[in-house]
């Protein structure tokens, strides 16, 4: 993925996302290759050790959020966040093809 796409998706500013994928770097988890299309943009790939890093992670946070949130909750209760998360990523999506139309 493009570093730009990357930093747009997670809303980070630039300097924390540089910051962030040199100490991923560091560790081996990213690598950064520049893009062939555009001399200033960079390409971030997730190698195999961050993959391994990724997997090894899931059942944790997994575990976690069914202990901390969806145990929380009663089955009505999870209906209408699902219900919520529906609406709030149609209005997320709405307004990213705004942004991308104004761009354009």
């Amino acid at each position: 993925m493009r570093a730009i796409e990357l930093r747009k998706a997670i809303d980070w500013e630039k300097s924390r996302l540089t910051q962030h994928l040199n100490r991923m770097e560091r560790r081996g988890l990213v690598t950064r290759e520049p893009c062939h299309t555009d001399n200033r943009g960079i390409h971030v790939s997730l190698t195999p050790a961050g993959r391994e890093a990724i997997e090894a992670a899931a059942p944790h946070h997994v575990g976690h959020a069914r202990r901390w949130f969806v145990d929380a909750l009663t089955p009505d209760q999870l209906d209408t966040f699902a219900d919520l998360t529906e609406v709030i990523l149609a209005h997320i999506a709405a307004q990213d093809r705004t942004e991308q139309a104004d761009s354009d």
